[in-house]
């Protein structure tokens, strides 16, 4: 008979946060996945678009998979970015949207979002850039 397996959420979750700290402030540092812009742009990312955002929210870049093609977003259009991280598809979107459309981060790591809300400033993309921190934890029974 195999042992139950037992599962502390709070600390799932402490461990990620932490992990993902990492990623935002020391993305050259060891992680167990690929990051960066090579990566992009083998998952499909456009040069010209990648050429276009900051470069410090490529390099925190650690995504799994190219969807803007199945998007389709068109200008004007509000886009929800989940586990926005430091902001590259975030950045990515607003590009595809432009000034009349509206794109929203989230991510549950506070150095991740920061970095993001800083690169949109600096970067002049707050006309229509929010970053939000939204994450709640569900109750354990």
């Amino acid at each position: 008979m195999v042992p139950p397996v037992t599962f502390d959420p709070k600390e799932l979750e402490s461990k990620v946060k932490a992990m993902y700290r990492s990623v935002a402030e020391n993305p050259h540092g060891e992680f167990h996945f690929e990051m960066g812009r090579a990566m992009a742009e083998r998952l499909g990312y456009a040069p010209a678009d990648l050429d276009r955002i900051p470069k410090e929210a490529i390099e925190s870049f650690a995504g799994v998979g190219y969807y803007f093609h199945l998007a389709d977003l068109k200008e004007g259009e509000t886009v929800l970015d989940l586990g926005s991280g430091s902001g590259m598809d975030t950045f990515i979107a607003a590009l595809k949207v432009g000034p009349g459309g509206k794109v929203i981060g989230v991510d549950m790591t506070d150095e991740q979002r920061t970095k993001a809300e800083r690169l949109r400033d600096r970067d002049g993309f707050k006309a229509w850039m929010e970053e939000h921190v939204l994450w709640s934890t569900a109750p354990t029974r």
